[in-house]
């Protein structure tokens, strides 16, 4: 009887440790899945990092958002809400910003200013927006030399924002190293 129990438990405690993992890959698939799509223009490096292999780390062109001047100053500021839209050749481009989620659209980016991801000073908040992009270590320092001509694949839903791909010359940066 008393095995039962210990197996019963261990079989939680297993379901339990995989639960976090499966709800962190669900959350970024859902967004994949659910959001839109925008480019945003990318400056390039290429680290390595000894855990984690060869990625690419990507620095955004246009990352300041103009502040609004009535959020100016304001000392409690605890979030803001960055409503986005395309222009005309899919690029992301900063539409609103408020205090409150937005109600009639799902894209927007949400920042805390208690993070580490959040930033302003009195004209403009710099956004925290996904900068690894992982690869196969053979092509990662080739692709580098490629990211000046390069757009980052971006997603974003109800706030939260993953990075797709690159795209060069319209291709996934992977396709067209082949």
């Amino acid at each position: 009887m008393r095995k039962k129990y210990l197996l019963i438990a261990f079989a939680c405690m297993v379901l339990v440790q995989l639960a976090f993992p499966l709800k962190m890959i669900f959350d970024r698939e859902l967004i994949l899945l659910r959001g839109e799509t925008f480019l945003m223009k990318i400056a390039p490096l290429d680290p390595y990092d000894a855990f984690r292999g060869r990625y690419v780390m990507i620095s955004y062109e246009d990352r300041e958002v103009p502040m609004p001047r009535k959020f100016q100053h304001m000392e409690d500021l605890k979030e803001l809400y960055i409503t986005v839209k395309k222009d005309e050749h899919g690029m992301l481009v900063y539409d609103q910003v408020t205090l409150q989620p937005p109600t009639n659209t799902n894209s927007y980016i949400r920042e805390e200013a208690e993070s580490y991801g959040f930033s302003y000073d009195d004209d403009e908040i710099w956004l925290d927006l996904p900068y690894r992009y992982y690869m196969n270590e053979n092509k990662a320092p080739r692709a580098e030399r490629l990211l000046n001509e390069a757009y980052a694949q971006i997603v974003v839903y109800k706030g939260q924002v993953v990075l797709k791909g690159i795209l060069v010359n319209g291709m996934p940066i992977e396709k067209y190293l082949d």
